[in-house]
């Protein structure tokens, strides 16, 4: 029997995985799920959603709170592409009594409608001021801000969580639109997507199973917090879902990142494009580089920042995983997606005790492993793919007509090609006699479409090999470096001198590389 027959199937290990969280009694109740590039796969729900004795499900409502700045900043984008407005609008065109001042730079430009969706705005973090004022109409939250803001950066230098910001940048849009954010997000991008059970929490349909929040007193009993409507801040954390429908929006946002379907079943570009969704989903502000301990004790060095309502961090090993979570009095929520591969996890807890984000980040990674995902996947262009042929030929038996064919004159003028044949000599005699091709089956690894690594197996060891296309048509190779490694030294154990100038292409490189699938044309 092999050891894959014995492994425990992903969907049991997650529930072991999310049910400790109810039993530890972080949360009265927890219902979370896991999606694939089609969708939701499975769910499950532990505990108590509600005093009724409710067991969530993937079809119970809770609140999902700042969750709600990617519905929103993707209602901006469908009303940009309609050329309502523009993200580099100052929020002044907006509202024009709009003042901050406090930057060391002052006076500086106010912040744009781009800067606040990135949260970059120049506006303090203000999660613990906020709670208080959910329910504050427009009107009131404009009195507020009669007296002006104070920046604590200059707008559009600096990542820091601004919900003021983003409220302020959502009724924007409902100004830009001529109708309430809420109103616009619900027909332009809920409907179309078919996210039923989706909503705003002030417009919540009557009836519905809905999840609520606790806290645990001193006495260590579950006290409920009565449900709340938003309404100046809706844009901010106003919105309700279900894990359902949250994983029908994660591949869809995901989707963007990978081929279109061949019957372009889901892929609703006509809410908005691909492009416009890559865009929400790309860096706008980058935070200062993290090293975190993994859950297995090994070290993990994390790269990102913030996009458009969303957070985006490059793990080194997996790529880029895209996330944003919620909180609210009673309740604690949290979504990531693996763009690349469709992978995709949400929960939803009832209590803002423990650490569900980590979990949820967690089980994404332990079903990533589970299928030994790579960190992005490249797709060669097929004129890689056909000069590779023709250089390997050159490494194989030198021809001055193929030379002068397949490289860019630069090759030659930065090493003469006399010089590079001479030494393609000597390194096949190192590790040679070569043994027979292998169409792309020995590939390593690549960094674009327009460059490849890849190994020329010989008797004492194997050759090393990199090109890098140009970026005009015809394409030829630009970057053309061979390495021998001998049997007994790893690869990554390549001298210095020899590595090309664009870090990550070249052998010296090759034991750093991040997981990458090289796919053919």
């Amino acid at each position: 029997m092999s050891s894959e027959t014995l492994r425990t199937p992903l969907a049991a290990e997650l529930d072991a995985f999310f049910r400790q969280y109810t039993e530890a009694d972080q949360a009265k109740g927890l219902v979370y799920g896991h999606a694939t590039a089609e969708g939701l796969s499975h769910s499950r729900g532990f505990g108590v959603a509600n005093d009724d004795g409710l067991e969530p499900d993937a079809d119970t409502v809770f609140p999902i709170a700042s969750m709600t700045k990617s519905f929103v900043a993707c209602a901006a984008l469908v009303a940009r592409d309609r050329g309502l407005l523009s993200l580099d609008d100052p929020i002044t065109a907006w509202f024009p009594d709009f003042a901050g001042a406090g930057a060391m730079e002052d006076p500086c430009d106010p912040p744009t409608m781009r800067m606040l969706f990135s949260m970059s705005g120049g506006l303090t973090e203000d999660n613990s001021w906020i709670d208080p004022f959910i329910h504050m109409d427009e009107t009131e939250l404009l009195r507020q801000l009669k007296d002006g803001v104070r920046y604590s950066h200059s707008p559009g230098s600096t990542y820091e969580y601004s919900n003021l910001g983003y409220a302020l940048a959502g009724l924007a849009v409902g100004r830009a639109v001529g109708r309430p954010i809420e109103e616009f997000v619900h027909d332009e991008v809920l409907v179309p997507l078919g996210l039923t059970r989706t909503f705003f929490d002030n417009a919540a349909p009557a009836g519905i199973d809905r999840a609520t929040g606790y806290s645990l007193d001193v006495e260590g009993r579950w006290t409920p917090f009565a449900p709340t409507a938003s309404a100046a801040f809706a844009a901010a954390g106003g919105m309700m879902s279900t894990v359902r429908d949250l994983a029908t929006w994660m591949t869809w946002l995901g989707a963007a990142f990978r081929a279109p379907r061949a019957d372009g079943h889901g892929d609703h570009d006509e809410v908005l494009s691909r492009a416009s969704r890559r865009e929400l989903q790309r860096l706008h502000i980058v935070d200062p580089p993290v090293l975190s301990m993994r859950s297995n004790g090994g070290l993990q060095a994390n790269l990102g920042g913030y996009a458009l309502g969303l957070r985006v961090s490059q793990d080194l090993w997996r790529g880029t995983v895209v996330s944003h979570g919620g909180g609210l009095p009673g309740f604690t929520l949290f979504m990531c997606w693996h763009p690349d591969s469709g992978n995709a996890t949400v929960v939803l807890t009832n209590s803002h005790r423990g650490d569900p984000a980590t979990l949820c980040r967690d089980a994404l990674g332990r079903a990533l492993a589970r299928d030994e995902v790579a960190a992005q996947t490249i797709v060669l262009w097929q004129e890689t793919a056909d000069l590779r042929a023709e250089v390997e030929s050159l490494i194989r038996a030198w021809d001055d007509e193929v030379a002068a064919r397949v490289f860019a004159p630069n090759v030659d003028f930065d090493r003469p090609l006399v010089q590079r044949r001479a030494e393609l000599e000597r390194l096949v005699d190192e590790i040679g006699p070569l043994g027979a091709p292998r169409p792309l089956a020995d590939i390593v690894s690549a960094a674009t479409p327009a460059d490849v690594t890849w190994s020329v197996p010989g008797e004492h060891g194997e050759l090393i090999c990199m090109i890098h296309l140009t970026p005009i048509n015809p394409a030829q190779v630009q970057e053309f470096v061979v390495e021998a490694v001998p049997f007994g030294r790893p690869r990554s154990a390549s001298p210095d001198d020899v590595s090309p100038r664009r870090s990550g292409l070249g052998p010296a490189f090759i034991g750093t590389m991040p997981n990458v699938r090289v796919l053919l044309p």
